[in-house]
């Protein structure tokens, strides 16, 4: 059965202008991967370059209740955009909201120890974290129109007090001369979403019980590039199982030593193998995601799409963003056997050109 060990993370990504590659528990202080000498075909260039060809990105899957959702940040360094999109489990019912940030010097932070990744207007979101205070979260306020509510919700986990129940995945973009660092945590927290015409009407937001993982990303990222990124969270018979798989023309040449993939249960995590993301019958219907260990067999069925092109400056970022369910069977390191069905889930496909 594939194997990939999690190592303690190290202090820093880059040092010394070398990246430590690898997959590790916790995370290092910063997820920072500014400094690696001649990240383009082996040719000096300068600083200000190599960083600007670094974009990031923050994502909090979230499954609370009736709902299930995405807050997400794209920091393009010129501009960021953020959005939150959530659906209502039992009608399929979508609610999606974005917004565009003007320039600033970073969006995305890059302190794994306390900080925050916030858009103030017109739409108020807010993820953060605090290793002193024990404490993750998402809120956001959104503001409604004709066609939507207003929203307002509060999730706050607890965190930091098991680096083992947190991955850094530091890969080669695709090469060695380059890398993608994603610092994924797996969550359990309180909190809830409330909804009405107007956000002022919106008095207390409910006090239940959820699920959901954070990942932030940082990338050399290639002119052209494109991804497929599958989120499941999931409370099965009192085990709360969540999981993230991935494919991109940015992954690593040998994409069986460094990916992003992992399962987690009860916060124990399991560095999974590379699999194989398809979709033959187009986009709303059935999807398949398999690996060659035995170890990911999954289907995914499409109940509500969301579909947006952006054209911002030098920038075309084209995305669907899908909620739907798995069905199969996911396998752990300690061949403990998942077998899902109607689990709520959530894929994106995305399309980015510089």
């Amino acid at each position: 059965m594939y194997s990939r060990t999690l190592v303690q993370a190290p202090e820093r990504i880059i040092e010394n202008g070398k990246i430590n590659f690898g997959s590790f528990y916790g995370v290092s202080k910063t997820v920072d991967i500014r400094g690696v000498k001649a990240p383009f075909a082996g040719v000096p260039t300068s600083t200000f370059f190599s960083n600007f060809r670094i974009k990031s990105r923050i994502a909090f899957a979230f499954s609370v209740s009736n709902y299930i959702g995405l807050a997400e940040f794209f920091d393009d360094k010129l501009f960021g955009l953020a959005e939150v999109i959530f659906w209502d489990k039992n009608t399929g019912k979508k609610y999606a909201y974005h917004t565009f940030m003007g320039p600033s010097r970073r969006f995305v932070p890059i302190d794994a120890q306390e900080s925050m990744c916030t858009s103030y207007a017109p739409r108020y979101i807010k993820i953060s974290w605090s290793r002193k205070r024990h404490k993750l979260s998402l809120s956001f306020t959104v503001i409604g129109d004709k066609f939507r509510p207003a929203a307002k919700a509060k999730f706050l986990a607890r965190f930091g007090y098991d680096e083992k129940a947190e991955m850094l995945s530091v890969s080669p973009s695709p090469t060695m001369q380059r890398c993608s660092a994603s610092w994924i945590v797996p969550l359990a927290f309180e909190g809830g979403l409330a909804m009405a015409k107007h956000r002022h009407y919106i008095k207390e937001i409910p006090q239940e019980k959820g699920l959901g993982l954070m990942m932030l990303n940082r990338t050399y990222l290639k002119p052209r590039s494109s991804s497929e990124v599958m989120f499941g969270i999931v409370n099965l018979k009192g085990k709360n199982i969540t999981f993230m798989y991935s494919t991109s023309t940015q992954a690593a040449l040998d994409e069986d030593t460094y990916n992003d993939n992992m399962l987690s249960i009860d916060g124990e995590i399991t560095a999974m193998p590379p699999v194989t993301i398809t979709h033959p019958f187009g986009l709303s219907k059935k999807w398949i995601a398999q690996d060659t260990e035995g170890m990911v067999d999954l289907t995914f069925n499409p109940i509500s799409l969301n579909s947006r092109t952006l054209n911002i400056v030098l920038m075309r970022n084209a995305y669907t963003t899908i909620y739907g369910s798995f069905e199969g069977v996911l396998v752990s390191k300690d061949g403990e056997k998942i077998v899902l069905k109607n689990c709520p889930g959530i894929v994106k496909k995305s399309h980015i050109r510089l």
